[in-house]
């Protein structure tokens, strides 16, 4: 069944691409924005290109979330590759370095301005292969790295990503498994009935937190009619399901995604008053090893996530600080220092 969803705020469903390039801040910008004010500043404010690092397990995530919540979607944003398996390793490096560089030196008719020499010198300077270029090259050339690079670069003019039949399959089976594990099963299969609305890739642009316009995409949202709770699921591929905390919800900073699609669901339904419940993560494998796990959002996760908190010895800031921090940056158009060390001057007390 696949299901159309009305965005209750703009009156449309826009896709993915379009929602994109709507000029607001999102959970992922101000994850950015907290981690690499830089990239940040480069990417949302003067609107240059900035190349995402694209890893494995987040190529294997896209995929099972369109298989499983979009299917319809795949062709507009996947090229199924002639290759059976991509490159790996350092030669997956090369190719992804090569291409970086052929596509930064295509000028707008599509004609690459730089030697080909020249931008695999480049392409093996990023890789960090310890053999020489020429071996580098007697591997790449005439095998399946070459056709895959090619492709990527064709590809990705036009937006897309490559993926393997190999990669394909391994999603498929993560699906699968998701449709049928005992956990998370009763939760991606539901659909919509008498009780329950459900929405997938929920759209909601505009809703304020802290005097700040956000916009987000929400995986999945449950409206309960009957219990009269609305429940937001975000779904998250890693290599390691039962280290998601340390490895991924921190390090990846995904409590602010938690924090911002609580107050994104409570503005889209409003005019509903039913309980919007603490967001959870469904959490798979991305090798299809490990039992996905749903990861449950709790008050004082959600009170952590607002205010900062410290976790062996590191600390993790809240969204009230970041925001305030995102907002003094934009209204004084200062990127190279953050407001605390700015309000003091310069100095940094040591200790």
């Amino acid at each position: 069944m696949i299901l159309k969803i009305t965005n209750m705020i703009s009156g449309q469903t826009k896709t993915e691409a379009q929602y994109r390039a709507v000029k607001m801040d999102s959970s992922s910008s101000l994850k950015e924005f907290s981690t690499n004010r830089k990239k940040y500043h480069k990417k949302y404010i003067l609107n240059e290109q900035v190349e995402d690092e694209d890893t494995k397990a987040a190529t294997t995530g896209r995929v099972v979330e369109t298989l499983l919540l979009e299917p319809e979607e795949f062709d507009n944003r996947f090229h199924m590759s002639v290759v059976s398996s991509a490159p790996t390793a350092m030669m997956l490096d090369f190719v992804e370095a090569l291409c970086k560089h052929t596509l930064a030196a295509t000028n707008e008719d599509g004609v690459v301005t730089r030697a080909f020499e020249e931008l695999t010198r480049d392409a093996y300077a990023d890789s960090g292969f310890k053999i020489k270029l020429d071996a580098v090259l007697g591997k790449f050339l005439g095998t399946d790295a070459e056709v895959y690079f090619k492709e990527m670069v064709e590809v990705r003019r036009r937006g897309l990503t490559v993926v393997t039949m190999q990669e394909v399959d391994n999603a498929t089976k993560i699906v699968e498994e998701l449709k049928t594990n005992d956990f998370t099963a009763p939760v991606v299969n539901l659909v919509n009935s008498t009780r329950y609305d459900v929405h997938n890739q929920l759209q909601v642009e505009g809703y304020e937190v802290d005097g700040h316009l956000f916009k987000s995409m929400m995986d999945k949202v449950v409206v309960d009619h009957t219990a009269k709770t609305i429940q937001v699921y975000d779904l998250k591929c890693t290599w390691s399901v039962e280290n998601f905390f340390d490895e991924y919800y921190l390090y990846r900073r995904a409590y602010i995604q938690a924090y911002l699609y609580f107050f994104a669901a409570k503005h889209h339904f409003a005019e509903l008053d039913y309980l919007i419940l603490d967001p959870i993560f469904i959490v798979c494998d991305s090798t299809n090893y490990s039992a996905p796990l749903l990861y449950q959002s709790t008050i004082d996760s959600m009170l952590n996530a607002k205010k900062g908190f410290t976790y062996k010895g590191r600390e993790y800031p809240g969204v009230t600080s970041l925001i305030e921090d995102l907002k003094w940056a934009i209204e004084n158009d200062k990127w190279n220092i953050s407001r605390e060390n700015y309000l003091n001057n310069g100095v940094v007390k040591l200790g």
